[in-house]
C-alpha cells in the first residue's frame, strides 16, 4: 500500500506540476468539483460570525498537500502566548482513528488517534487542541469547555459552515498553484480567484518579504535520550559524515533542500505523506545518523529505545514570519 501511495503521488504531482497531459482528461471532473466548491461558498457564514469573545483564525491551504501550514500555526500560537493571549487549536485530525465525535487531544493519544500534526500541536503548543472532522463541533466544544482568546484552525479554509474571522493561506512560491486546474486536474481545492477574499498570502521562501515564511533549525533532539543540541554542536560532531533524512511530509523536498543549503552530505528518503516511517526502512539506512521532522518523531515513540533509536535525531525548526503580517495580526487583536 506504501507503495502504491507513493507512485500515485508522484503521477500526481506530474499531471499537476508538469503540464502531463492526463491533466486534460480530467478536466470533465474537475468541471463537477467547481460546481460543488461554488455550491458550498455560497453558504460561507460572513466573516466575524464567530462566538461572541473569540477570534476564529484559519490557517489553511488552496491547493493539495504540504505547504507548510502546520509551522506557520505554530509559529502564529508561539507569537500569540507572547502578546499574552491564550489560543486553542482547532484540527480535522487527518488519518486519525477518532474525530467522528470532537475529541480533546491529550498526551496519552498516539498519532494513530488523532493524527500526527494535532499531536505534534498540543505537544508544541501545550494548549487547548479539539479534533473533529465537523470543524464547528470542534469549535463548539473549544469555546464551551476553555476560556481563549484566539482559536487557530489547523486548516479548513474550505470547511464553508466554519465561522471565522481571519484567513491566512500558505502556499509553496516554487510550486505556487501549479497548473492552475481544481483536483483532479490540477491541484487547488478551489479557484485561484479565491486568494483575493483571504486576509494574508504567506508563501515559503518567497521573493515578497511580506508573504515570505522560512524555516530555521532550532535545535536536534535524539529520538532515543531526548537529549538535545544546537544546530552548531551537532555540526561540530557529524556535520561532515554522510547522513540520511527520511520523512513523510507532503513535501519532502523542502527538507532535504534545507539540509543541503546547511552543507551536510544528504541521502534523501521520501515516504507517503503522513505515513509512518518503519524499523525495517530505518535499517536499511546506511548512514549511522538519520534526520525526521518533528512530524515523524511523533508516529515513533515505541521506537524511542529500539535498536536503532539512537541514531535519529530529530530537527527541531523554528518558523520565521514576516513583520507585516505580525503587525496586521497585531492591530486585528487591538481591535477586538
Amino acid at each position: 500500500m506504501t507503495a502504491f501511495r507513493a507512485s500515485l503521488e508522484r503521477l500526481l504531482h506530474r499531471i499537476w506540476y508538469e503540464n502531463h497531459w492526463l491533466a486534460w482528461l480530467l478536466i470533465p471532473l474537475s468541471r463537477l468539483v467547481e460546481w460543488e466548491v461554488a455550491r458550498r461558498a455560497s453558504r460561507r457564514p460572513p466573516k466575524g460570525a464567530t462566538p461572541s469573545g473569540v477570534a476564529v483564525w484559519v490557517i489553511g491551504g488552496l491547493t493539495v498537500g504540504g505547504t507548510g501550514k502546520t509551522p506557520v500555526l505554530i509559529a502564529l500560537g508561539e507569537w500569540l502566548r507572547h502578546q499574552g493571549v491564550s489560543i486553542g487549536v482547532i484540527s480535522r485530525g487527518y488519518r486519525g482513528r477518532l474525530g467522528k465525535e470532537a475529541h480533546l487531544v491529550s498526551g496519552a493519544d498516539s498519532a494513530e488517534d488523532v493524527g500526527d500534526e494535532p499531536l505534534e500541536i498540543q505537544r508544541r503548543l501545550d494548549c487547548p487542541v479539539v479534533i473533529c472532522r465537523d470543524r464547528v463541533q470542534a469549535l463548539r466544544v473549544m469555546v464551551e469547555q476553555f476560556d481563549v482568546d484566539v482559536v487557530l484552525s489547523d486548516d479548513g479554509l474550505q470547511h464553508s459552515g466554519l465561522p471565522r474571522d481571519l484567513e491566512v493561506v500558505v502556499l509553496d512560491a516554487e510550486r505556487g498553484l501549479g497548473n492552475g486546474r481544481l483536483i483532479p486536474a490540477g491541484p487547488l481545492r478551489e479557484p485561484a480567484s479565491r486568494l483575493a477574499l483571504v486576509d494574508w498570502v504567506l508563501e515559503r521562501n518567497s521573493k515578497d518579504p511580506d508573504r515570505c515564511f522560512a524555516y530555521q533549525v532550532a535545535s536536534m533532539r535524539q529520538l532515543s535520550t531526548g537529549n538535545s543540541l544546537s544546530w552548531a554542536q551537532w555540526c561540530a560532531q557529524w556535520g561532515r559524515q554522510p547522513i540520511t533524512a527520511m520523512t513523510a511530509l507532503g513535501q519532502p523536498g523542502q527538507f532535504f533542500e534545507m539540509l543541503g543549503d546547511l552543507g551536510l552530505d544528504v541521502t534523501g528518503i521520501a515516504l507517503p505523506d503522513h505515513a509512518a516511517i518503519s524499523q525495517e526502512q530505518l535499517k536499511k539506512a546506511t548512514t549511522e545518523r538519520v534526520l525526521i521532522t518533528s512530524k515523524d518523531a511523533v508516529k515513533l515513540e515505541a521506537m524511542e529505545a529500539s535498536d536503532v533509536g539512537h541514531r535519529i535525531w530529530v530537527v527541531e525548526i523554528k518558523t520565521r514570519l514576516p513583520t507585516a503580517l505580525l503587525t496586521k495580526l497585531a492591530q486585528a487583536l487591538a481591535a477586538n
